[in-house]
């Protein structure tokens, strides 16, 4: 069974080749922080890896495909919250998926399902789309997933 610490950057870069703008250095001019705005790094996508890996149970899976499917869905999310907060800078703000909202005659609205809200951990993977196909994908190893431990007590 492959592990979270088998799955590579580059596994990441095959996975997403039409998501994200790669650094790479060829064909580059200047530096990083030139175009640090546009562009992710390898660093980027370690950080979102250790970021992914504290969330991820890999115990959830049966198939290698399943686990290497879901935890690049939840690096990417992580990564795209990372880069939207250092474009922020301080002036970052954490949000939710637009409740309403209204500009003259259009308007919007969207809502965090019940299940959701009841599940403060899962409801901050709506900020992304990436967080949202991976609770797509383990929606249903949530359901009824439970662990028997054996063991005994003493009555007193």
């Amino acid at each position: 069974m492959i592990t979270v610490s088998e799955i590579t950057v580059t596994d990441f870069k095959t996975w997403f080749t039409r998501d994200f703008k790669y650094l790479t250095p060829l064909g580059m001019t200047g530096t990083i922080s030139d175009c640090s705005n546009d562009y992710v790094s390898d660093n980027d996508l370690n950080k979102a890896f250790i970021e992914a890996d504290m969330n991820f149970n890999e115990s959830l899976f049966s198939e290698d495909n399943a686990i290497k499917t879901c935890f690049l869905y939840l690096a990417a999310h992580y990564l795209c919250n990372d880069l939207q907060t250092s474009s922020d800078g301080v002036n970052s703000a954490g949000y939710f998926p637009v409740a309403s909202r209204s500009v003259g005659s259009v308007s919007e609205s969207y809502a965090i399902p019940e299940w959701m809200l009841k599940d403060p951990n899962l409801g901050s993977f709506m900020t992304t789309r990436y967080g949202q196909k991976y609770l797509s994908l383990i929606k249903p190893l949530l359901i009824g997933n439970v662990q028997v431990y054996t063991g005994n007590t003493t009555y007193r």
